[in-house]
């Protein structure tokens, strides 16, 4: 079943609502075949970071193993300088063996301070905008987990896309979703089935015959049923996980106001 493709915001790319948040997925001995069994089953955005381990040196070998880069790829930097993140830019085009990058992101800008730091003169919007100038960088996005910076980040007009924690475990940023689909700014939707140490508990739990609220499944038709979100990013190791979300996402499935507080509710429930 073919992934539904959404538009990332102003950027106008078209981005399947099933990405892959590929930080850790070089720390699996099957990390190259996760990899490839996203992008044959027709995942089109991959999501990095310079600080993942391997994550980057795996999507360059994986482009040039396939002889060619037919998807997207989202990276950030921590770097809050504009010398800093150009030198980061410059890392990653060297890693991921590319001309230009789909989408560079601040990564992690989760203070006040953050925020003045990478927005002021000197700061890493600046090294990124000059990167863009200079074709390294075709779009610029903003990761956080702060709800006021994530306000001012979709507000202020200089970010194509923000990266936003969202599932039936941290409902708290549905109507900064709503707000920048307002906006026309894109939404990548991060720790959707609300992160590894929860998707244990779940799995250890249907291994004993639960088929509750919290199915996987589920949990990502939650997020997806939003929309204002642009793509999905759970992480995978292995290509079963690929397999798995592929078939959720592809149902097409979208929960009903009644079935998404049930999630909620179980979700809180979990702890």
């Amino acid at each position: 079943m073919e992934l539904k493709k959404r538009r990332l915001g102003r950027s106008g790319l078209m981005v399947t609502e099933l990405g892959l948040g590929a930080m850790d997925t070089p720390q699996s001995a099957e990390g190259a075949d996760t990899l490839n069994t996203a992008l044959d089953l027709g995942v089109n955005f991959i999501d990095t970071a310079r600080e993942y381990q391997g994550s980057e040196y795996l999507i360059g070998q994986v482009i040039r193993d396939r002889g060619a880069k037919d998807f997207f790829v989202g990276t950030k930097t921590f770097q809050q300088t504009s010398d800093g993140c150009q030198h980061d830019v410059d890392r990653s085009l060297r890693m991921l063996g590319v001309d230009s990058i789909d989408l560079y992101q601040l990564h992690d800008v989760s203070s006040q301070d953050a925020w003045e730091r990478v927005m002021g003169e000197g700061g890493a919007l600046e090294g990124l905008q000059i990167a863009k100038i200079r074709g390294l960088v075709k779009y610029i996005g903003v990761s956080s987990h702060s709800l006021e910076v994530l306000g001012l980040a979709i507000d202020c007009g200089e970010f194509d896309a923000v990266m936003i924690e969202y599932s039936a475990f941290f409902p708290q940023t549905r109507n900064l979703i709503a707000m920048a689909q307002e906006r026309d700014v894109g939404v990548i939707a991060m720790r959707p089935l609300g992160g590894s140490g929860r998707m244990s508990a779940i799995r250890s739990r249907i291994a004993e015959g639960y088929r509750g609220a919290l199915a996987p499944d589920n949990l990502l038709q939650y997020v997806l049923s939003h929309p204002g979100v642009s793509v999905a990013i759970p992480g995978a190791r292995y290509p079963s996980r690929v397999r798995d979300n592929v078939a959720a996402a592809g149902q097409g499935r979208r929960l009903s106001e009644s079935e998404l507080r049930q999630c909620e509710e179980a979700a809180g429930g979990l702890y």
